[in-house]
């Protein structure tokens, strides 16, 4: 979060791993006229730096962020977060130094999941005479680890951090390329701050080259709407990540605490789809076990309760994991976002962009409900190509119909239990033929197009 009547991460790490200096973003960012420029549809990828494992699989990143405390660490504790279908547990809770860390990491291993722990002699780095071999010391005790993926280095960094930061993320991909150093950034939540948002994540990107560009938005308010800034954040970070190169990650929010309201579990899907249609790499769940005792805010329910005991929303993330998110996130993990398009919306919320025919490889028209479209294809380019659909609404079904363009030989629609496609009604002439899609409220839908062969 932004705003000093709220608490996020940086907030939770500044109590428990002594994070200092991290200012919020209307002090980090002089507020310029509101901008729309930019591309939605984006052909020129630049080439990826070599990749951390977490980043390379096949596995799509499901991460959490407050584990289990040092008390609740334990293999049934573990169990259960994989049962979830979550993948990656980054530090936090009383989780920061290395006593606190060795359990996770051998927790998670047992139940074959990664960690991203917090580990203060990285965060607090600073150069100095012999700075380099004690972070070289620092990650030999965790290569010992096989659960160990890297490092949470940083919350929402004040821009005056990154030489420091660059610096600590050099020397860790020198030493362990193959492991993760992770930084999460602040989103905006004022519509004049985008112009000078976009000039963020372009220092950001230069002036730290992340492996991974991340951040969170909770959009969901107490009051019953929706930030005005949610979708074009969506946007810049979408942006950001083609640009250069790298994978985008985003936090959804799972429970209510400050102004962002308790989700359903439509709107907790439709958090995580939207993402997905906007080409997010990473999901990561904000938060997973329910913080206690904070002095700033009450937290009411996440996953799992301050009791230890699962509430509903635990149920639902195991759901929307197993049953959606890892199966379709699969296919898309090492695609490329080709556009993230809003359709059948008579008002676009700010900083979007409408669909229209000569954006879009595959699609010459769409009518029905209001649906964001994700298109995406290989790199390098072939004949096929993927749209992700997600309902724009989380209270309505969605039912659209989009037509698609001539070059389009088939359409299948994927089936996520058996990881298949399956064909497609087509409806209409060769000329002019279309697909209806319903969705649920809050849910998306995967298909594959396969376009004819150049000549």
């Amino acid at each position: 979060m932004t705003d000093d009547s709220t608490l996020s991460r940086r907030g939770l790490l500044r109590l428990t791993a002594g994070a200092a200096g991290v200012a919020a973003l209307p002090n980090l960012l002089t507020p310029t006229p509101a901008s729309a420029s930019g591309p939605a549809y984006v052909d020129d990828l630049a080439a990826p730096a070599i990749a951390p494992n977490i980043l390379a699989d096949d596995v799509y990143p499901i991460g959490l962020f407050w584990p289990p405390p040092r008390k609740q660490t334990t293999e049934f504790r573990y169990e259960q977060i994989a049962n979830c279908g979550i993948n990656v547990v980054s530090g936090g809770n009383d989780m920061v130094n290395m006593p606190a860390n060795t359990k996770m990491l051998q927790m998670a291993a047992h139940a074959g999941l990664r960690a991203l722990p917090i580990d203060n002699r990285i965060t607090h780095a600073t150069p100095c005479p012999g700075w380099e071999n004690a972070v070289r010391q620092t990650v030999a005790e965790y290569q010992a680890y096989p659960a160990f993926a890297g490092f949470l280095v940083h919350d929402e960094p004040n821009p005056i951090h990154y030489p420091r930061l660059r610096m600590i993320t050099d020397l860790l991909a020198a030493t362990a390329p193959d492991k993760l150093g992770f930084i999460n950034l602040v989103p905006f939540y004022t519509t004049p701050q985008d112009g000078a948002y976009q000039e963020f994540l372009r220092r950001y990107v230069e002036q730290i080259d992340p492996s991974v560009v991340s951040y969170d938005h909770y959009p969901l308010l107490t009051d019953n709407t929706i930030r005005p800034t949610f979708f074009v954040n969506h946007r810049r970070i979408r942006e950001a990540g083609l640009r250069s190169g790298r994978p985008t990650w985003v936090y959804v929010n799972t429970v209510q605490h400050g102004v962002m309201k308790q989700p359903t579990q439509a709107e907790l899907g439709w958090q995580v789809n939207v993402a997905l249609a906007y080409g997010c790499k990473g999901i990561q769940y904000f938060t997973y076990w329910t913080p206690e005792n904070r002095p700033d805010h009450f937290f009411h329910e996440a996953l799992i309760r301050k009791s230890g005991c699962p509430s509903a929303v635990y149920g639902w993330a195991w759901e929307l994991n197993r049953c959606h998110l890892q199966p379709v996130g699969r296919e898309l993990k090492h695609l490329v976002s080709h556009a993230a398009v809003h359709a059948n919306e008579a008002t676009l919320p700010f900083g979007t962009e409408r669909f229209t025919a000569a954006g879009s490889d595959v699609l010459s028209a769409t009518s029905g409900s209001a649906v964001v479209l994700g298109e995406f294809r290989s790199e390098p380019v072939n004949n096929t190509r993927w749209l992700f659909v997600a309902n724009r609404s989380y209270t309505a079904a969605a039912n659209a119909r989009l037509t698609i363009k001539p070059e389009v030989d088939s359409v299948g629609t994927f089936v996520a239990t058996s990881a298949t496609y399956q064909p497609t009604l087509l409806i209409g002439t060769p000329a002019g033929q279309a697909f209806d899609v319903t969705i649920p409220p809050g849910g998306g839908k995967l298909f594959r197009l396969a376009l004819t062969p150049p000549a």
